[in-house]
């Protein structure tokens, strides 16, 4: 779970969770999803996008510039830890790994064995008394196919 920390002008601490599916806006406007009360940040200042794996942090053409870790960034991934500056707002990164009762159970265990691919025709499988007509498993690449034999193919089935 990520989440970001921010000190207000106030000195109070404030946190946002990150989510992954969505970008989230920093800056002085009301409509950002984290809203800095700092005149030294612009109104649409920074935004913190999920990619490739990662958090990027992306300044949005800032007056007074984006830092991480001391320096002025364009664009920056967060690691854990990673120190954010704003304006006069500090802030701080932190990616922690889920807990053991946060984490999802695996499905099957890795050291199970991979059950053999099946070696008998499979076109046995289907019952002689089953209703359904038996259907030939053989695939031809689309390459080969005519499309004469194949329309042909059809009007029988359909007759």
């Amino acid at each position: 779970m990520a989440k970001i920390f921010f000190v207000g002008l106030d000195g109070a601490e404030k946190s946002y969770r990150l989510q992954t599916h969505r970008p989230f806006t920093l800056g002085r406007d009301p409509g950002n999803d984290i809203i800095l009360r700092d005149p030294k940040v612009s109104r649409h200042h920074a935004e913190i996008v999920f990619e490739r794996g990662f958090f990027v942090l992306h300044d949005l053409a800032s007056a007074n510039g984006t830092y991480v870790n001391g320096k002025r960034i364009r664009v920056a991934p967060l690691t854990h830890g990673a120190k954010l500056r704003m304006g006069n707002t500090y802030g701080r990164f932190s990616e922690e790994l889920p807990t053991e009762n946060e984490a999802a159970p695996l499905a099957e265990p890795f050291d199970q064995p991979v059950p053999p691919p099946p070696t008998e025709d499979l076109s046995q499988l289907v019952s002689p008394t089953s209703p359904h007509e038996r259907v030939n498993l053989q695939t031809v690449p689309h390459e080969k196919l005519d499309a004469a034999a194949l329309s042909a193919e059809l009007k029988k089935k359909v007759e």
